[in-house]
C-alpha cells in the first residue's frame, strides 16, 4: 500500500512543481490573463497538498 501511495504521491509532487513553474510563467502575462492563471493554478495546488495529506493519513483497511 505505501508503494501505491508513494507513487501518487510523486505525482502530485511533480503536478505541484508544475503549478510552481506555471505561477511564475504567468507573472509575464497581461493583468487580467495572470489574475485568472495565477488563480487556477493556485487552486490546483492548493488541491495536491491538501490531497497528500489525505493519501497518507488515511488508514490501510483490513483484508482477511
Amino acid at each position: 500500500m505505501n508503494a501505491v501511495r508513494s507513487v501518487i504521491s510523486v505525482f502530485l509532487l511533480v503536478l505541484l512543481g508544475l503549478s510552481v513553474a506555471g505561477w511564475v510563467w504567468a507573472g509575464g502575462q497581461p493583468s487580467p490573463q495572470s489574475t485568472g492563471a495565477r488563480l487556477v493554478l493556485a487552486l490546483c495546488g492548493l488541491m495536491a497538498v491538501g490531497s497528500i495529506e489525505l493519501l497518507w493519513r488515511a488508514e490501510p483497511r483490513q483484508t482477511i
